[in-house]
């Protein structure tokens, strides 16, 4: 726990009260955990569709060595 997020506890307790700041806080965690898992999910789109370029290209160079290839 960083001292900014205690001050920030601090600071919302004294403006809303102790509910309120709770609810900030976990609101504050729901953000980290969503933006955590967010992120995971543009990793995993990049990749897959980084694999499906790489398959495209591969079915490609077989279908360009199969008609070029042949006599």
């Amino acid at each position: 726990v960083s001292a900014a997020m205690v001050f920030s506890v601090l600071v919302e307790q004294e403006l809303y009260g102790k509910h309120a700041a709770a609810l900030y806080a976990q609101a504050a965690d729901f953000n980290k955990t969503a933006r955590f898992y967010y992120m995971k999910a543009q990793d995993a789109y990049y990749l897959a569709n980084a694999q499906a370029s790489y398959d495209d290209w591969r079915r490609a160079r077989r279908q360009w060595d199969y008609f070029y290839r042949r006599k």
